[in-house]
């Protein structure tokens, strides 16, 4: 088990998951993902009345769905009332009155490997990352209990059981009472009966007795959704989140509309995530690999154009003579050391974790144009596998083997035959049910 210590102080007990307890966050992540891939197929296969062609995200079939926001690339719909209370996709348990909210669209310019290195969250500091990041939302909390891990060949794969609570400044802090949430999440990558590669992500809250309510002012809240991720031959990403509301019976109001709105919109963000992630992972492993090509090529006229603006290049002419004197002005290269002067360096934000509280750190650095280019290039599978062994390495060293929960020692309880897996879950093929259960495979 894989626990992340938070600012709060962990006030639960260590967990341990019973066999029971960790099918049920098996079945309830996989009833989840079956349930957005039938969504997901239903969207697909709805075509337009007048052109017959798959419907754009703007344009919804407008019996089933009511648009509440739109702009170029996403748009926001609420299932109507009448569809909503024959939709056999609503969830069942714990659930009084739920609303659907639908968020569709497309991330121009990317792949899934960029979108899913983003989103991943195989520990709580990239969701603490992802969440300021993506949503400006401060959060604290911790990761209870790990159910998968990431492999080398299937690096973005995580389940696992996390406390979090979201952090509000002040002054919304002295009127909105803190809430927190004990959900089960994973996310992975697939191939589709159809040869289709998506990536998902299901989110579910979970009762689990080890987790009781904390004291007032703490509400436990709600939070569920499930979101499909697929390439487009033309470059981009289909993006298609699905998520549940607690209305309680009320009507979604102009701030709560608002607010998922914004919230939402962070999905579209993930490929800067991903970039800064990259980024990360070359100034902490030094970037060996650049340093050698930036020797390489540091006396060549063609490197010194593309690292430098017009004004960096008349200054080195001046002095040629006096090439060690460095510019005015100037910062260096994360990467390779370059120095740069304020026309040409390249400003990026990265975040690290604070001396105290919650809320993680803004560092600025500045790069060279080469290596900026350096660090986009860089494959977000490799660094996330990477990443994982790194990770990897810090824990055996912590935990001793009886804590660790492995993908055979859980999975291992009723076979896939027992399971009936396959008649289950109709959308999930069964060999990606295997590759979903072991990751490893």
């Amino acid at each position: 088990m894989m626990v992340d210590d938070s600012r709060r102080g962990n006030p639960f007990a260590p967990m341990h998951l019973t066999p029971d307890q960790q099918q049920h966050c098996q079945d309830i992540m996989f009833q989840l993902l079956d349930r957005t891939l039938r969504s997901y197929d239903e969207r697909n296969d709805s075509r337009d009345a007048y052109s017959g062609s798959p419907r754009h995200h703007a344009n919804l079939d407008c019996t089933q769905w009511k648009q509440l926001k739109t702009q170029t690339n996403a748009s926001l719909y609420s299932k109507r009332t009448s569809a909503a209370q024959q939709d056999l996709h609503l969830p069942r348990d714990n659930w009084n009155s739920p609303s659907v909210l639908l968020a569709v669209g497309t991330i121009a310019d990317s792949t899934i490997d960029e979108v899913m290195f983003g989103l991943e969250t195989p520990n709580f500091l990239s969701l603490q990352m992802r969440s300021e990041v993506l949503g400006k939302q401060p959060l604290d909390g911790a990761v209870l209990a790990q159910l998968a891990e990431p492999s080398e060949g299937n690096p973005f794969t995580w389940m696992g059981v996390t406390w979090m609570v979201g952090e509000h400044s002040w002054p919304l802090s002295m009127v909105v009472r803190p809430r927190d949430f004990i959900i089960v999440s994973a996310t992975g990558t697939v191939n589709r009966p159809n040869g289709e590669m998506i990536g998902y992500e299901v989110v579910q809250s979970i009762d689990l007795p080890q987790c009781p309510p904390l004291p007032a002012p703490m509400v436990r809240g709600k939070l569920m959704y499930g979101a499909i991720y697929c390439q487009r031959d033309h470059g981009a990403v289909d993006v298609y989140v699905q998520m549940y509301v607690e209305t309680y019976g009320r009507l979604l109001d102009k701030i709560v509309v608002a607010a998922m709105w914004e919230s939402t919109l962070g999905f579209w963000k993930a490929p800067q995530l991903s970039e800064m992630k990259k980024l990360q992972w070359c100034m902490n492993n030094k970037s060996v690999k650049r340093q050698e090509q930036a020797l390489a090529l540091a006396c060549t006229h063609m490197d010194l154009e593309s690292r430098h603006c017009n004004v960096c290049l008349r200054k080195r002419s001046s002095q040629a003579r006096r090439v060690s004197v460095p510019l005015r002005d100037n910062k260096s290269c994360a990467l390779c050391s370059t120095s740069l002067c304020w026309n040409c360096r390249v400003k990026r934000k990265i975040k690290v974790r604070g001396d105290r509280g919650a809320k993680l750190v803004d560092v600025e650095v500045s790069m060279c144009q080469a290596c900026m280019s350096f660090v986009k290039k860089q494959c977000p599978a490799k660094i996330a596998s990477d990443n994982q062994k790194q990770r990897q390495a810090t824990d055996d060293s912590s935990r001793s083997a009886s804590q660790r929960m492995t993908l055979e020692s859980i999975w291992d309880q009723p076979t896939l035959s027992q399971l009936g897996l396959a008649a289950r879950y109709p959308s999930i093929s069964m060999s990606d049910l295997v590759k979903l259960i072991n990751p490893g495979t």
